[in-house]
């Protein structure tokens, strides 16, 4: 008897831990999965004319699926020299992961194009630059936003993500992604400069540092109408970056 009660809690503790094993194998599982990184693959021409339409084209991938699923694509187009003059442009989803825009330049000269891409709690920020018209060869090393003659295009990207409806008196949670040369800036001070066009009080908002490279605030808009809402990232005398976007209030 002693035997057979012997065998039996034998058996029950080899099924006890086999079971942990494979909850343990399970779990890696899931966090291998977690850790894979989604991928953004930027595809436009390298040249186009002043007054045509350019296609913008992102494939958005995690591993070997396609990422039909992506919360936020958006492309941030600028002339070399001019970031704080970028447009924001919406893509809309084609199909198999594949994320499209389109954009009409109106002057010559050399333009960088960034997609942002949110998708699955990741983001990712690649960018190409563009060739319009005529471009003389001294445009690929214009002075940069600081005034340095000799710079190539700043390599700091800056991303504001927010709600998508915002609503006057109600609190509003801000998200801000920054990257330095395609890898996460972290311990940078981030701002936000609030402000309504024409009006004299501007509102200053210090975002803290959630994760790396990601910052966030939350702030409450005391009217409705379009702000202009400007994200300024510094750290140390090196960088000192900006970038603007408009807001609207309901």
């Amino acid at each position: 008897m002693k035997k057979l009660s012997l065998l039996v809690l034998v058996g029950i503790l080899a099924l006890f831990i086999a079971a942990c094993g494979n909850s343990n194998e399970d779990n890696g599982a899931k966090e291998d999965e977690k850790l894979e990184a989604i991928e953004a693959k930027l595809d436009m021409p390298e040249k186009g004319e002043s007054g045509e339409t350019v296609s913008l084209t992102t494939k958005v991938t995690q591993g070997d699926e396609n990422v039909e699923d992506a919360g936020e694509v958006k492309y941030e187009i600028w002339k070399n020299g001019h970031k704080e003059e970028s447009e924001i442009i919406e893509a809309k989803h084609d199909k198999n992961g594949v994320y499209k825009a389109e954009k009409k330049f109106e002057e010559d000269g050399m333009y960088t194009v960034q997609v942002h891409v949110t998708a699955r709690d990741m983001h990712t920020m690649p960018k190409a630059e563009i060739a319009i018209g005529e471009v003389e060869e001294e445009e690929h090393d214009e002075e940069s936003e600081d005034g340095h003659h000799g710079h190539h295009e700043s390599s700091v990207s800056i991303h504001l993500m927010k709600p998508d409806t915002i609503k006057m008196n109600e609190e509003a949670e801000m998200n801000v992604h920054v990257e330095n040369e395609e890898a996460a800036l972290e311990k940078a001070e981030v701002r936000l400069e609030i402000y309504k066009e024409g009006q004299e009080k501007h509102e200053w908002v210090d975002l803290t540092e959630d994760e790396a490279g990601k910052y966030k605030c939350s702030y409450t808009f005391p009217d409705k109408g379009t702000y202009n809402v400007q994200v300024h990232v510094t750290k140390g005398e090196e960088i000192h970056e900006h970038t603007m976007q408009t807001v609207e209030v309901q």
